[in-house]
């Protein structure tokens, strides 16, 4: 099993950057680490999906190679 990978978000309480895995924002109940804020998973939903679609393509960029777009090296 691979270690988790730790990611920043802001605590929508302080605004203080929560630096910690991103099992750690999915748990139903956290306590910000800054200003003791209690914090629920849903509000860091939309951040999470959008993090995860950037992990999903890094990851298929990595199997399938970056695409190609047609750049100047293949022209005569």
């Amino acid at each position: 099993m691979f270690p988790e990978e730790n990611i920043s978000l802001d605590c929508p309480a302080c605004g203080e950057a929560i630096y910690r895995p991103l099992s750690w924002f999915r748990k139903t109940y956290s306590t910000c680490p800054a200003c003791g804020a209690g914090l629920a998973a849903a509000q860091f939903a939309s951040a999470l999906e959008a993090i995860e679609q950037e992990f999903e393509a890094s990851d298929d960029e990595l199997v399938h190679g970056k695409p190609s777009g047609g750049g100047c090296c293949g022209r005569h």
